[in-house]
């Protein structure tokens, strides 16, 4: 391949697994079917998979785990991009897709009354409408993003923006003329995306796929919805409506939530529809039904006093279903743009159809509520919202393995890859079964110093070892990161000077401040296991096997479901703790370069040989560190 010999002459490094992924990539894009391709930290997958693509001018989906990962790979194809023009003579376009709920809809922000300086700023400097560029308050954002309920295919047609529209204009029409899609594993399942037999699917990060497609299929409803979405649009219209929702989630399950726990598994919804339906749907249906009564009476009174109307207006009515045929036909209509009048009309019936879409899906999920599937995890989970100023409580249901609900049949390829592609785990969990390939790992991993102390997490003197560990890799190194399984760790590290915890800000930026110098450790839990790439000489502390808690409420209801159908949920749960405990190791060592000392303090290790093995796989040597009561 032309590109790859020229990058090898501009310092490009020549990897023996990286050429195994360029022929298995080929083989790929000419016979078709699903490869899964397990590349170990140091094959260089990205230009493994960017540099075919790239080279036989080949059309592309490419999905990784998130946002931030999206970002990572734009900047590896622009490198990618800027040779190509100049060796090949290609040009590559590409195009970075995110759900409908991360873009401005500018008909909402227009029909504000009050507008915002820093968005009115962006709309008018060439923004793109990705709200990751702007500050906003994320209440703001959810009320003013795209969305299906508001913007329906009808109203799309005659929206007044639809030609600046910087989701269904701008980003749909690059999109249909790109080469290269990059997205993340949530949008997979909604599979919307143009002419994908065209396209080659690359999934990236594909250890955590199942995860982000569980989570992209959850369906509910949160105090927020009810309060804003729901009761503050009735308000709209009845001023002085009221419904208490915040009792029934304080009632039902306030004496759930520990100190420190967000979320929490339920066995199933039943219990709680009985008086979900006293307390909030006889209610908001009953204001609904006021509300139906005055939208019709002003739309009535409103024909009824006009010879004309605008053909618009009278198409919307009908497309709407608000009036019975017998009605429209007596509409008479001669011009065809809206009048102001109709203007104002037409925004009254936009706030009534979005409330009618969101008490249908709240009718649909209150039908869930009653029922008991065992192919159904249930939890409520809570967070603080400033808007409310109280805890926004979510009720949702989620499908325990999301098996069934994504469909690669339709795409040219499929090519599934990660450092710890695991095909059992893909089709346990995701039901992908394809030709696996396990690629050579090249980095030094002998020169890891992988260091066991012997001391159970049960135990009570478990802390003191994980603090005493911690000290030791501080006197070692400048770097150290903290890899932990449970938030209330965090706790134990809180004194501890220049140490950044999780949350604090973005993970980008404090692994930023990690390289610079300007914190000396970093604590957290599952991104810090995934993705996160730290150069040069560091320590990296491993708190335990991570093994998923069982109060998480996916791992709750997978453990669930497996017992019911007689299988050992403890294989399913020593796999997920193996990728992960994998993809720690490849926290320490990420080039040639790197060097460094692993510390876990977990004597399990020599009970569940599994991990053992993957530690001995690699060359590296296990030290083993007795600790004295």
């Amino acid at each position: 391949m032309l590109l790859y010999q020229f990058l090898l002459k501009r310092g490009l490094e020549s990897r023996k697994s990286q050429e195994e992924f360029f022929k298995l990539m080929l083989s790929a894009m000419e016979e078709g079917g699903v490869k899964i391709i397990q590349a170990p930290t140091g094959t260089g997958k990205t230009y493994g998979y960017l540099i075919p693509i790239v080279e036989k001018g080949q059309k592309a989906i490419i999905s990784t785990g998130t946002k931030l990962l999206q970002e990572q790979l734009r900047r590896d194809l622009e490198v990618i991009k800027s040779y190509a023009g100049y060796i090949l003579g290609n040009h590559v376009s590409y195009v970075v897709l995110k759900g409908k709920s991360n873009y401005l809809c500018l008909d909402r922000y227009y029909a504000e009354a009050q507008k915002v300086p820093e968005l009115e700023m962006a709309i008018n400097s060439g923004w793109d409408g990705d709200f990751e560029f702007v500050n906003l308050d994320v209440d703001l954002r959810e009320k003013l993003c795209v969305d299906d309920d508001y913007c329906t295919p009808y109203y799309r047609n005659m929206c007044k923006y639809r030609y600046e529209c910087y989701y269904w204009s701008k980003l749909k029409n690059l999109e249909k003329s790109a080469q290269i899609l990059i997205i993340n594993h949530a949008l997979l399942s909604l599979r919307e995306f143009e002419n994908p037999e065209e396209r080659l699917l690359v999934i990236d990060e594909a250890h955590e796929l199942d995860k982000y497609i569980t989570s992209s299929l959850k369906t509910g409803f949160s105090t927020y919805t009810l309060r804003i979405d729901i009761l503050g649009r009735i308000r709209e219209f009845l001023p002085s409506a009221h419904v208490d929702i915040e009792s029934f989630f304080t009632d039902n399950f306030e004496h759930l939530f520990k100190e420190g726990k967000e979320e929490v598994a339920l066995e199933n919804l039943c219990p709680y529809a009985e008086d979900f339906e006293k307390r909030i749907m006889t209610a908001l249906f009953s204001l609904y039904q006021r509300v139906k009564e005055e939208v019709m009476h002003s739309i009535h009174s409103f024909l009824k006093e006009r010879l004309f109307v605008s053909l618009k207006l009278k198409d919307y009515l009908l497309n709407s279903g608000v009036l019975a045929w017998e009605d429209y036909l007596k509409i008479n209509s001669n011009y065809e743009e809206l009048s102001q009048e109709e203007e104002k009309l037409l925004k009254k019936l936009k706030t009534y159809q979005l409330l009618t879409k969101r008490l249908t899906r709240l009718k649909e999920f209150f039908q869930l509520m009653k029922e008991e599937k065992p192919e159904m995890g249930y939890m409520v989970s809570r967070s603080w919202s400033r808007k409310l100023q109280t805890y926004n409580y979510r009720l949702e249901c989620f499908p325990v393995f999301p098996s069934g609900f994504i469909d690669f049949s339709g795409y040219k390829a499929v090519v599934i890859t990660s450092a710890t592609a695991n095909p059992i785990d893909l089709e346990k969990t995701l039901g992908i079964v394809g030709d696996y390939y396990e690629l050579e790992h090249t980095l030094p991993y002998h020169q890891i110093d992988f260091v066991v102390y012997l001391v159970d997490p049960r135990e009570e003197d478990w802390k003191d070892c994980l603090m005493r560990a911690y000290k030791y890799l501080r006197t070692l190194y400048d770097k150290v990161l903290i890899l932990l399984t449970n938030r209330e760790h965090m706790k134990l590290f809180e004194k501890e000077e220049g140490l950044a915890f999780q949350g604090e800000d973005s993970l980008s930026k404090l692994v930023e401040h990690l390289r610079e110098g300007r914190i000396k450790a970093l604590a957290g839990l599952d991104s810090l296991w995934f993705g996160i790439d730290v150069k040069g000489e560091k320590g990296l502390l491993m708190a335990k096997l991570p093994f998923e808690s069982p109060e998480d409420p996916i791992t709750f209801h997978r453990i669930r479901f497996l017992k019911s159908v007689g299988e050992d949920p403890f294989e399913y749960q020593k796999r997920k703790a193996l990728i992960k405990f994998q993809q720690g190791i490849g926290r320490l060592i990420r080039s040639k370069e790197d060097r460094g000392t692993i510390v876990l303090c977990d004597k399990r290790i020599f009970k569940f040989k599994e991990f053992l093995r993957v530690v001995e796989k690699l060359g590296i040597k296990v030290r083993v560190v007795k600790m004295l009561k």
